[in-house]
């Protein structure tokens, strides 16, 4: 027992910043919205309050942030997710559709605010570096034009600022991870890296833009080749005094268990925490899946809630986001 207690005071002392940076879950928005946030509302009662008003739930998602409009978010979606909000404390992030109008877009956040929601920030669209973007792939539903980084900075931008300066709400704009190992694709993140950092120290040095990144493990074999690294990166690629959201982040890795997948997603999130700051942001790959063969999913109804991937993220809120 004291060789144990002795390794976790070293654990502490090796991630000395675990309180630092706000936690959080991506959730599928619009999936089973009545019983995801009552699984929600069980799960984070678990939570002490003084680690989960420092938790954060990307409420409109990844890819279906791209494919949500108004007409398909109903009144009593919103104020469940609201609910669960008010009732649990906890921030929200809010993903841009750039599919929307920009005019859309803002009616739908004041729609939020009118129920009542609050916002940390606004996500600027979702994974626009990805090829599907960068090829105008239009059997991909989220697609919908060719998006270079230079159109991004310089035409989609602007066209939603107009709309959306109104909230006074801090803009992260998508940064893209490395990609070791891929050779092109690295070349493609390196380009559209360089374009927004250029943007952001050059062209938009009066606004206060931040940066998110998504930080995916490719199996648990890469946890000690991952390039931690490019978060400073990132950081040294902005101007001074901006933050950094990994807005997703986990384990891609089919042939884990929900147990496995949650463990090594841990040791992923100890190793991103370490380049992390006050004010930053880290969110788990996904907070609920109805999938029966889901093994990145913290709450599943196969489960009837928690999963054991669930609980093992629980433990390392309890224990090391305090």
């Amino acid at each position: 027992m004291a060789e144990q207690r002795s390794q976790a005071a070293a654990d502490d002392q090796d991630t000395s910043a675990w309180h630092l940076p706000f936690f959080g879950f991506n959730a599928k928005g619009m999936m089973d919205v009545e019983q995801q946030t009552r699984y929600a509302n069980s799960f984070f009662d678990q939570i002490p309050g003084s680690i989960k008003k420092n938790m954060v739930v990307r409420v409109t998602a990844g890819t279906q942030s791209q494919l949500a409009y108004a007409k398909d978010w109903t009144s009593d979606m919103i104020n469940d997710w609201v609910g669960f909000q008010k009732k649990q404390g906890v921030r929200f992030i809010y993903v841009v559709n750039g599919n929307d109008t920009p005019a859309n877009q803002a009616a739908m956040i004041q729609r939020w605010m009118d129920a009542g929601a609050s916002f940390d920030f606004i996500e600027m669209m979702n994974e626009y570096y990805l090829p599907k973007y960068a090829k105008g792939d239009l059997s991909k539903e989220e697609v919908k034009e060719v998006v270079t980084p230079e159109k991004y900075v310089n035409t989609i931008l602007p066209a939603f600022w107009k709309e959306l300066d109104r909230f006074n709400l801090p803009y992260y704009v998508i940064f893209a991870p490395s990609k070791p190992g891929h050779a092109n694709a690295d070349k493609i993140s390196e380009h559209w890296n360089e374009v927004l950092s250029d943007a952001l120290k050059n062209k938009y040095p009066d606004r206060q833009l931040n940066a998110t990144i998504h930080l995916y493990l490719r199996g648990s074999s890469d946890l000690n080749a991952f390039d931690y690294d490019q978060i400073d990166q990132v950081r040294k690629d902005m101007p001074a005094g901006r933050h950094i959201a990994i807005t997703e982040a986990g384990v891609i890795d089919p042939g884990q268990s929900l147990q496995q997948s949650g463990e090594t997603a841990v040791a992923h999130y100890k190793n991103i925490i370490k380049h992390l700051r006050q004010g930053d942001y880290l969110l788990d790959q996904i907070l609920y899946n109805a999938g029966k063969n889901n093994n990145t999913t913290a709450l599943s109804p196969q489960t009837n809630g928690e999963t054991s991937k669930g609980k093992v993220i629980l433990q390392f809120i309890r224990n090391r986001l305090n």
